[in-house]
């Protein structure tokens, strides 16, 4: 396809049904958590909303705890990470979806992002639900919330970008700035020390909601998201979970949906300007594209500093000449 006939197909109105194929799963995901919250607050809360209590207030329907599952109702280890207990808890865990979610699905693909987001959502259910009824004898907890599988997502991103820089609103006033791997330290250390002090009544109510936070759950899915994330052989040796998780098919998202469309675009502007013998072609040719197939093989993590620095060079090259 030549780039004049490229050029043609992007001049044309979308179907509808290309544009709802070009609804990504995190969006479906996304979406589908403020819708559930729409409906069961606002649209049918005598329907979806239980007779039991919750900081002080209805608890959804969809939660997931012993009783429930003792009960037969075993959708719930999937229902409760779409379902959320207030206006605050579905903005925090929205905006933290929004800031990992969508750069999880670039860096893995749409099927490791939604696996990602539902086995971090169980296993942090199964930590809290089994510490919390044979080791600190509390068997009536119920959970709700996108938290653990949030938390999956986020070492999931910390793990492929360890050394992407993000900045933070301490106390909404003071920013701070973190390494994604810092940051998904951070994280842990903070649910692990609040876990253990609610475990024992230590932590006080006023701090990020007392003994109502999961923090194991926490804990759980963020273990699930590193583990997995690691069997796709990012941040070293990898484990294996076997053939589902080939790292030669997940790799390829990477480049087809992240870097590839960036070259192709560059190039498609710089033979618009020079057709021959342009020295940003030469660059591509030459190093970035050996560095692309690196990436694809070894993952991001296994750059040197020079080869970062060519990426760096070649970037603002790129930009330079599309600019023009």
């Amino acid at each position: 396809m030549s780039i004049h006939d490229r050029d043609y197909m992007r001049d044309e109105a979308p179907s509808f049904g290309d544009r709802l194929r070009q609804v990504s799963a995190f969006h479906w995901l996304f979406w589908g958590n403020i819708a559930v919250f729409v409906f069961q607050w606002i649209l049918l809360p005598d329907f979806c909303l239980t007779k039991e209590t919750f900081s002080g207030g209805n608890l959804p329907a969809g939660g997931v705890s012993i009783d429930s599952l003792i009960h037969g109702e075993v959708w719930t280890p999937f229902t409760y990470m779409f379902v959320h207990g207030s206006v605050g808890h579905i903005l925090l865990n929205s905006m933290m979806l929004w800031f990992a979610g969508k750069r999880v699905q670039d860096l893995y693909g749409p099927r490791h992002f939604v696996i990602i987001y539902i086995l971090s959502g169980i296993i942090g259910a199964a930590l809290q639900i089994v510490l919390s009824t044979y080791v600190f004898n509390e068997p009536s907890i119920s959970l709700i919330g996108a938290s653990a599988s949030v938390m999956g997502l986020i070492l999931a991103y910390a793990i492929a970008m360890p050394r992407e820089e993000v900045t933070l609103l301490l106390a909404f006033v003071i920013p701070v700035r973190f390494s994604l791997w810092g940051l998904a330290k951070f994280l842990i250390i903070t649910n692990i020390v609040f876990a253990i002090l609610a475990a024992y009544n230590r932590l006080p109510d006023w701090l990020s909601g007392g003994g109502h936070v999961a923090y194991f759950a926490h804990i759980g899915g963020a273990l699930a998201g590193w583990y997995y994330s690691r069997s796709l052989g990012y941040g070293g040796t990898q484990p294996s979970f076997g053939p589902l998780l080939s790292t030669a098919k997940v790799r390829r998202p990477v480049l087809a949906k992240v870097y590839r469309p960036v070259v192709e675009d560059a190039m498609e502007a710089v033979h618009k300007q020079h057709p021959r013998n342009d020295p940003v072609i030469d660059l591509i040719r030459d190093e970035v594209d050996p560095i692309l197939d690196k990436i694809s093989i070894q993952g991001i993590h296994s750059l040197t500093d020079d080869e970062r620095r060519t990426l760096d060079r070649a970037s603002r090259q790129i930009g330079r000449t599309k600019g023009q």
